[in-house]
């Protein structure tokens, strides 16, 4: 594991259209996206320990499009698999979840992993405890709570999945990595770096650290809306992408998307760093045509913090007012009467101790929460609004925000 890298002036980016999860289909997609960068023999080498990363947030059915589809994962196994390496699947879900193997199994069961690691006889991680190591060349983060399991592979291929996200407006292969912090500790970071730009300065510290060897994106069935959990819904785009850089990856999945890399703060904070990949005009896209695939913008999440007040960019403006957008112009999780079932999913996943289950509804205490909207990305009901509530009411309604 090592840093992103500032050497490739044009970073890669492959794409293939892939109009559905059927094996045949993608398998020739995968067989497309890995052939301009030289197969997957050019990224593991026989008798290597190799971590297989993809996207289990939660135990949810892969049409959900919550989670990597069961049949991506697969055809990337095989091929590693053929390689002469050993894939292990690596994943910490939710911060919600402990370290249970119970729990975790649930998770690659519901999700369709489980299967897949039964059929191909692949060794599947289930330690969700971390080990605190050194990352000298984070910029944000010289030390990180990383999954053990991750540290104990000889590289790494990431197996993401392109959805929208309440509070990092897109994730895709670099959000992904955040699942090698070891379980319940993504709950703290999350207290630590209420800022989105803070966060996202993390997230690509932990990219960095990670440097997976290989991305691949499943973008056939993608999530719209308010993701990346139960609030988020289905959205065809048919395609799959891969790239040796995370950040041009989501850099042309953007585009995919129809998302402004403005919105975008892992890219903003990737291009204040200099790297390549976040400069569109400088990553190469090779295969499929990405104006072809495109079929309109997605739908984001409910608009935070103004963006027609002059935030929307991640403004200077913005961080004078940052405090007060977040208190006063974001929206606000709700919890909902006859959805809300009592699990305390999201009381375990708050990380400010903000939400408490009351006569079998679950309550938010808006003084402590920090609108990370981990309750709502969370719920496995879908039980929790995203609400403007005050004077951001009264700015939405205007059109303001």
């Amino acid at each position: 594991m090592g840093g992103l890298s500032r050497a490739d002036a044009a970073p890669l980016v492959s794409v293939c259209h892939c109009p559905s999860y059927d094996p045949s289909d993608v398998s020739r997609a995968v067989d497309s996206v890995l052939e301009p960068l030289g197969d997957m023999g050019a990224f593991v080498s026989p008798g290597e320990r190799i971590g297989l990363k993809p996207n289990l947030l939660m135990a949810v059915a892969p049409e959900q499009a919550i989670t990597t589809h069961p049949a991506v994962l697969e055809a990337v196994a095989v091929r590693l698999l053929a390689a002469g390496a050993s894939p292990v699947i690596v994943e910490s879900p939710g911060a919600a979840l402990a370290n249970s193997a119970r729990a975790l199994r649930h998770v690659f069961e519901r999700t369709g992993a489980w299967e897949v690691a039964e059929r191909l006889g692949l060794e599947v991680c289930m330690e969700n405890t971390g080990t605190n190591v050194s990352n000298p060349s984070g910029r944000l983060l010289k030390r990180l709570d990383v999954l053990t399991g991750a540290l104990e592979v000889d590289g790494l291929v990431s197996v993401c999945k392109l959805k929208t996200h309440t509070f990092m407006t897109f994730t895709g292969a670099v959000k992904n990595l955040f699942g090698l912090i070891a379980g319940m500790s993504k709950g703290g970071y999350h207290a630590r770096l209420a800022d989105p730009l803070h966060f996202a300065d993390m997230l690509l510290d932990v990219a960095g650290f990670a440097a997976p060897r290989l991305s691949l994106m499943d973008a056939v069935l993608a999530l719209e809306g308010d993701g990346p959990g139960t609030g988020g819904r289905p959205r065809f785009v048919g395609a799959v992408l891969a790239s040796t850089d995370p950040v041009a990856l989501d850099t042309v999945a953007c585009r995919l998307a129809g998302i402004d890399p403005a919105r975008v703060p892992v890219l903003m904070q990737a291009a204040k760093r200099g790297l390549p990949g976040a400069d569109a005009a400088a990553v190469r896209v090779v295969g499929d045509d990405v104006e072809d695939l495109y079929k309109g913008a997605f739908l984001l999440p409910a608009q935070r913090e103004g963006d027609r007040l002059g935030f929307g960019a991640f403004s200077a403006l913005q961080r004078v007012l940052l405090p007060l957008a977040r208190g006063a112009l974001n929206p606000r999780p709700r919890p909902k009467t006859g959805r809300c079932i009592a699990c305390r999913a999201c009381e375990r996943a708050c990380p400010k101790g903000a939400i408490s289950a009351v006569d079998g509804l679950a309550r938010v205490d808006d003084s402590l929460c920090i609108r990370c909207f981990c309750c709502h990305e969370l719920c496995p009901v879908a039980a929790i609004d995203l609400e403007f509530v005050g004077a951001a009411r009264v700015a939405r309604a205007l059109r303001m925000v």
